[in-house]
């Protein structure tokens, strides 16, 4: 499971001996060494690790690599760390009155567009979310080994089953070390929608809780008009978006 707090980006002081995995765990592969010059954004640590690990992206050659770092030998990991102490506590998001999402006679958006989103799923295949291709689209945050987030991310396929002819699409975000833990979670799972690690910090970015695990319902033009952990509230609100439509 994962911590947000505060991100650091510094230059990495000359002779530091990082490098970047592509997990927390002692079986994650090095993707990229750290170097002088290069700039590491820490963006959270990783908790229920033996050893310190911070997910970060690395600056290098004018690319960003995202992994996970060991350790807090890197300035910018003791930076973070210094800024996390000082700062004041961040309270949770309030949680979305159903009257809110589910009940007004037009679903309104609450929060940002959800932006398109390319990348690969678990198991190395290419995943996109494009909200204007479907009339209205599911977007789960959940946590690997936390069985009530892990029951929420089973109960969407029910709603997209349900509704799949009426044009709905699902996606899952899960919170996870690495590539390895997460197909350890997902081994008996049998979810039958498209599943990617949470790289780059898109819970926090939509307001989403991964360990509590959070829907996010959206329509074809890219609105956030429902978040929820209750599969209830959800399927009211696919309900009434697609009869709307």
């Amino acid at each position: 499971m994962r911590a947000l707090v505060l991100c650091v980006a510094l230059a990495v002081g000359a002779g530091a001996a990082v490098t970047v995995r592509d997990g927390c765990g002692e079986d994650a592969s090095v993707v990229a060494k750290v170097e002088g010059r290069d700039h590491v954004r820490v963006l959270h640590s990783v908790v229920g690790e033996t050893s310190p690990c911070y997910a970060v992206i690395l600056r290098h050659d004018g690319t960003d690599v995202n992994g996970y770092i060991l350790g807090v030998t890197l300035p910018a990991i003791q930076e973070f760390e210094r800024n996390r102490a000082s700062a004041p506590a961040i309270s949770a998001a309030p949680p979305v009155e159903p009257a809110t999402a589910i009940i007004a006679p037009v679903l309104p958006s609450i929060g940002a567009p959800f932006e398109p989103w390319r990348g690969f799923d678990i198991s190395g295949k290419r995943m996109e979310i494009a909200p204007a291709s479907a009339r209205a689209t599911l977007v789960i945050f959940w946590a690997g080994g936390i069985k009530s987030s892990e029951r929420l991310a089973k109960d969407v396929m029910k709603t997209e089953s349900e509704f799949r002819a009426k044009g709905l699409k699902a996606f899952g975000f899960i919170e996870a070390p690495g590539i390895g833990r997460a197909e350890y979670y997902l081994d008996d799972m049998g979810l039958d929608y498209p599943q990617a690690l949470n790289r780059q910090n898109m819970a926090a970015k939509y307001k989403a809780n991964p360990i509590r695990g959070t829907i996010l319902v959206i329509d074809s033009s890219s609105r956030i008009v429902a978040s929820s952990s209750d599969p209830k509230e959800i399927r009211a609100a696919v309900a009434k978006l697609l009869s709307a439509n």
